[in-house]
């Protein structure tokens, strides 16, 4: 009895050795080093194209401050609230709606689907050219998060205020990866307007900076699996609870039956 409670015991520690972390688990982009200094390895960032349920924040200046209070949604008074949380974002902000339009009061409906903020910008400044003279307009997207889900300290959803928003920055706003993450098999799920694009990146590998998802979009979901032993470790204390329990019996029998 003995030599078989050895054995086992034998196993488990092999087992669980064997399924313990190693830096290079832990490390990012290993091979980096491998790239000749000053070179330059990551794709250029896409441009983000509007989509249905997008908030845009607009905002028009001209010479009349009267035309200036009509169009847009907020007055002086309120504009420091504005930008407090998401309600306020979605209450002052301009809705995409299922067709694709931004409804601005007294200029009317403008077509901004599948447009980048630019085209948005000179969409719009030509919409209302044809009312007001020398109008300057701005465009931005009020609608920035990217979700982090998985094997992070602190998933959850996350807003970006940065044009170029990467990867490593979302999983660092997520508190990083938790040691039973699976640097290695990093999904990334990106809904466009006719479908919904996923990406494989290995965060250990240098191939990670010319990605098309190194750069990430709003909507863009980030999911971090589990690595393999991720159970095993869960279970350690059963494991180590049923074997003490096993062991206590084995010497209780071997007493008795002396």
């Amino acid at each position: 009895m003995l030599k078989n409670l050895t054995r086992i015991t034998g196993i488990i520690f092999i087992i669980a050795f064997s399924s313990c972390t190693t830096k290079k688990q832990l490390t990012y982009l290993q091979n980096v080093d491998s790239l000749p200094e000053g070179t330059v390895y990551f794709k250029e960032p896409i441009e983000y194209h509007i989509q249905n349920q997008d908030i845009l924040y607009i905002k028009v200046i001209s010479l009349n401050d009267e035309v200036n209070e009509l169009i847009n949604t907020f007055s002086s008074r309120y504009s420091q609230n504005m930008f407090q949380n998401e309600i306020s974002l979605f209450l002052y902000g301009y809705s995409v709606n299922d067709s694709g339009f931004v409804d601005i009061p007294t200029i009317g409906k403008v077509n901004v689907l599948g447009k980048t903020l630019e085209e948005a910008r000179e969409a719009i400044t030509a919409k209302i050219g044809n009312s007001i003279r020398n109008a300057t307009v701005i465009v931005k997207l009020l609608s920035l998060s990217v979700s982090v889900l998985g094997e992070v300290r602190k998933p959850g959803i996350y807003q970006n205020y940065n044009n170029q928003f990467t990867i490593l920055e979302a999983l660092s706003k997520a508190g990083d990866v938790t040691d039973y993450g699976d640097r290695k098999k990093v999904l990334v799920i990106r809904p466009t307007k006719k479908e919904v694009k996923t990406f494989r990146v290995d965060l250990t590998d240098k191939k990670l900076l010319s990605s098309e998802a190194f750069f990430l979009l709003p909507n863009d979901i980030v999911y971090v699996e589990p690595i393999k032993s991720k159970s095993f470790r869960i279970n350690i204390p059963t494991m180590t609870l049923v074997l003490s329990t096993i062991s206590t019996l084995i010497l209780v029998l071997s007493f008795v039956l002396k």
